[in-house]
């Protein structure tokens, strides 16, 4: 009985104590929570390894005293994808009645852009850029965590183009393109694939046959894809025919990409070249089809 008597009298004292130091140090009431005004976010040093986003956050202080700021916890996602993560260093204070930029350097792992780049062909080329933390302020008495939560921009992109067309000159000696279009396939973790819808026209009194079709994709003069269609394909005299031929993208270069879509001001230039092995009248030919070029433009960190 005397033991619960002495700790109810020491709970009180504590009480007591505490409620003091409250009044002391928060004479007005309960402190309020300081309130983010901005996020900014610029691309930083760009490596083969990562890529480095610069963040810069404004928080304001109504309170008439300074807060002590803890630290920074900050977290980026593409399409769910955690890309990258960063902390502050050091601590921080917000002013009395006023605001302080706090600055963190956060480094998107390079290694992560295949996984996000197939989330975001299936998402039919879109992709949410999302920012996730937590700035942990000491309010002396308690520890408060405000929740940075911000989609700081959506990704809409549309990498193949459509569908082209080209003018035919009938008194040609030459397979012509009529039109081309691209569509995406099959994505895995290894290879996205563009299926390929081309007409072609034969100018000549007699049947052609193609043989051979060889493709190369390139992003920023990097090579994507390489492939080879052996399927032998009968062009009628003075006809359309329709060829479709499949294409491999490999993911796996999808990290060297990235850095020169990054270093480019985030802009890439798509280049498809294909060339056709055909025979006629007894004679083997070789011809380059028109290139198919797109220009693709982002802006990731919004702004």
């Amino acid at each position: 009985m005397r033991r619960a008597a002495l700790i109810g009298i020491i709970l009180i004292v504590v009480i007591v104590l505490v409620g003091g130091a409250a009044y002391l140090l928060f004479p007005t009431g309960k402190p309020e929570i300081p309130e983010i005004k901005s996020v900014t976010n610029s691309w930083g040093d760009i490596t083969a390894d990562s890529s480095g986003i610069k963040t810069t956050i404004v928080v304001n202080n109504p309170n008439t005293f300074p807060i002590p700021i803890k630290g920074v916890e900050y977290q980026i996602f593409m399409n769910d994808v955690r890309i990258g993560s960063g902390q502050s260093v050091g601590e921080a204070s917000l002013p009395a009645k006023g605001e302080h930029a706090i600055t963190i350097i956060t480094e998107l792992e390079n290694k992560k852009i295949p996984e996000w780049w197939v989330t975001h062909i299936r998402k039919g080329e879109k992709s949410d850029v999302k920012i996730s933390g937590n700035i942990v302020f000491d309010l002396k008495l308690v520890e408060y965590k405000y929740p940075i939560e911000q989609i700081i921009s959506t990704v809409r992109t549309n990498i193949l183009g459509g569908k082209r067309t080209f003018e035919i000159n009938e008194r040609g000696m030459e397979p012509q393109m009529r039109s081309i279009e691209n569509s995406w396939g099959e994505v895995t973790d290894d290879y996205t694939e563009i299926e390929t819808k081309m007409v072609l026209y034969n100018p000549h009194l007699v049947p052609i046959y193609i043989h051979l079709i060889r493709y190369e994709i390139g992003m920023n003069e990097i090579k994507m894809g390489l492939g080879l269609s052996e399927e032998t394909i009968l062009l009628k005299p003075r006809s359309d025919t329709e060829i479709r031929f499949d294409t491999e993208l490999d993911n796996h270069k999808l990290n060297d990409w990235w850095v020169t879509h990054l270093r480019n001001g985030e802009r890439t230039s798509l280049e498809i070249k294909s060339e056709l092995v055909y025979t006629a009248a007894g004679g083997e030919f070789t011809i380059e089809l028109p290139v198919q070029k797109e220009t693709m433009e982002t802006n990731i960190l919004g702004g």
